[in-house]
C-alpha cells in the first residue's frame, strides 16, 4: 500500500497542523495583495511580506536554541547549535535593510536553508515524524510567495 509524502501530517497535533498552515495565510495572501490591488499600496504590501518572512525566520531558528536546551548540549556543539539559531533573525533583520526585491528573494533562500538545516537536526535529535513534512510544506508554500513577489 502506497502512502501521500504527506501521511506523517496526519498524525500531527491539530493545533501544531491548524497554526502551521494559518501561518502561510499571510503569505499569500500579502503575495496576492502586492500582485493584484492598488498600485498605491504595491510597496506597502511587500515590505509587510518581507517583515513577516524576517519575523518567521526568528521563530525557526529559535527552535534550535529549543533543542539545543531540551538536549543539554554542551562544548562545540553548544557552540554551533545556539550560534546557528540566531543566524536566521541575524539574516532576517538585515534582509529588512535592502530594497525589498532583495529582500525577499534573501529571506526565501534563508528559509530553504533552513530547512535544509532542519532535516540534518532531524537526523541527530528524536523528532516527531510529522515536523519535517510540516516544515517542508510551509518552507515551500513561504518561500515560493517571497519568490514570486519579488518579481512582481
Amino acid at each position: 500500500m502506497r502512502t501521500s509524502i504527506f501521511y506523517p501530517l496526519s498524525h500531527a497535533p491539530r493545533a501544531a497542523l491548524i497554526l502551521g498552515i494559518s501561518g502561510l495565510i499571510p503569505f499569500i495572501a500579502l503575495t496576492f495583495f502586492a500582485g493584484y490591488l492598488a498600485i498605491t499600496w504595491y510597496a506597502f504590501w511587500l515590505q509587510l511580506l518581507a517583515q513577516y518572512a524576517a519575523l518567521i525566520l526568528s521563530f525557526v531558528g529559535a527552535l534550535h536554541w529549543g533543542y539545543a536546551v531540551m538536549s543539554k548540549t554542551q562544548g562545540l556543539r553548544a557552540w554551533v547549535q545556539y550560534g546557528w539559531s540566531v543566524v536566521p533573525s541575524l539574516v532576517g533583520w538585515t534582509a529588512l535593510q535592502l530594497p525589498v526585491w532583495h529582500a525577499l528573494r534573501l529571506l526565501a533562500a534563508m528559509l530553504i536553508l533552513s530547512y535544509v538545516i532542519d532535516r540534518k537536526l532531524a537526523t541527530q535529535h528524536d523528532i516527531p515524524n510529522w515536523l519535517m513534512p510540516l516544515r517542508a510544506l510551509l518552507t515551500f508554500v513561504g518561500s515560493l510567495s517571497l519568490l514570486i513577489a519579488s518579481f512582481i
